[in-house]
């Protein structure tokens, strides 16, 4: 427990978010794909794997999050915490952006017409890979300006 003297409150839960983005994607990505491949992206295969991922989800928060705020002393947020939230949304915001451009443009310029592999599900992965990488840029952020400064 001596290394979570290194760190502020603040920076063990936005380690712990981003932890929690990587469990996500090595246990959801995975078992995804193989029904993308295969074409059986349907709504009873989906059911069953984004209700385990959002269990597993709310059981690391309870207690990662749970046992950071416990075992660390909260502090009150000063300009400098503002600061890198603001930043570190602005940047969240720019991949979220030009990653939904990139999508669309995919989607509706460079192919008129309708293409049979972007099905409803297939849009729906692809906007929550969007939201993980959105995610996990603000993290990423919010850690280098944490650390920049110390």
């Amino acid at each position: 427990m001596q290394f979570l003297n290194n760190y502020s409150n603040r920076e063990l839960n936005i380690w712990a978010e981003l932890a929690l983005d990587i469990l996500v994607s090595l246990y959801f990505f995975p078992k995804i794909f193989p029904l993308i491949i295969d074409g059986q992206l349907y709504s009873d295969a989906l059911v069953g794997i984004i209700a385990t991922t959002i269990l597993i989800a709310i059981i690391y928060s309870i207690f990662v999050f749970g046992a950071i705020n416990a075992l660390t002393k909260k502090e009150e947020k000063d300009e400098r915490d503002y600061i890198y939230e603001l930043k570190s949304y602005r940047i969240s915001n720019l991949i979220y952006q030009v990653s939904i451009f990139i999508l669309i443009s995919q989607i509706v310029v460079f192919n008129p017409k309708p293409l049979p592999d972007f099905t409803a599900p297939m849009i729906a992965m692809l906007l929550l890979i969007i939201i993980l990488l959105s995610s996990t840029g603000k993290s990423l952020t919010q850690l280098f300006n944490y650390r920049k400064n110390i």
